[in-house]
């Protein structure tokens, strides 16, 4: 097996994990999926760092794993570990899981559509990995609609995340090292930031259910 297609398996492999994420409904067992996609990830990094040869590639790969696989998971599961079961399972989804995964179809179909449109100059890291960044910004978006529970939104920001990660990454072949370690701190932040703010939002309201919260605003 040569390298691109070790490239195209391993593209193959992301989509998988994050159709895995589609198909739960418990908050723990979309961390978990999303651990798996995020290790993944960091495989796919890796390998376009050994493709590349660009060294600074395998310390983002190296941060990837252990922010996003580990920390992250970790994180979110030690500050959400009070809230009731009913906040952590999503019972009533605007759309069902079979129509999600129909729908997730439909979005990875729509990116490889829409990549086609651009020339990509005989480069196959970006024709392979282009439309899976933006199959997972896509589905990352349609899981934040279709979730009504707002822990559960907060994964699917995490997909956008790294469907935006592969998306830079593809594109530029690595960033600044700095700028990398400055977004993955961010990104951290903002997850124990918004982890912290459904926390009291539960204790406050005694649901994260987003439809029930949108009937709380003052027109």
């Amino acid at each position: 097996m040569d390298t691109h297609q070790i490239m195209i398996f391993s593209g193959a492999i992301l989509l998988i994990a994050t159709f895995g994420i589609v198909t739960r409904r418990g908050f723990a067992d979309w961390l978990g999926a999303y651990r798996y996609q995020s290790i993944v990830l960091a495989a796919v990094t890796a390998l376009i760092a050994y493709v590349t040869g660009i060294w600074e590639i395998y310390i983002a790969a190296g941060l990837t794993l252990v922010i996003k696989s580990i920390i992250i998971p970790k994180v979110l599961l030690y500050v959400t570990r009070n809230l009731e079961i009913e906040f952590k399972v999503e019972t009533n989804p605007y759309v069902s899981l079979r129509a999600s995964v129909i729908i997730s179809a439909f979005l990875v179909a729509l990116s490889y559509f829409l990549t086609q449109q651009i020339p990509f100059k005989s480069d196959p890291i970006v024709s392979t990995y282009l439309p899976i960044s933006i199959a997972l910004f896509l589905i990352g978006l349609f899981v934040i609609v279709n979730r009504r529970s707002a822990l559960n939104q907060v994964v699917g920001l995490l997909i956008i995340e790294n469907g935006l990660f592969l998306f830079t990454l593809t594109l530029t072949h690595g960033v600044s090292l700095i700028i990398e370690m400055g977004i993955f701190a961010d990104i951290l932040v903002g997850i124990i930031i918004s982890s912290i703010l459904l926390l009291r939002i539960s204790r406050t309201f005694d649901s994260l259910d987003v439809g029930k919260l949108q009937n709380l605003r003052d027109d």
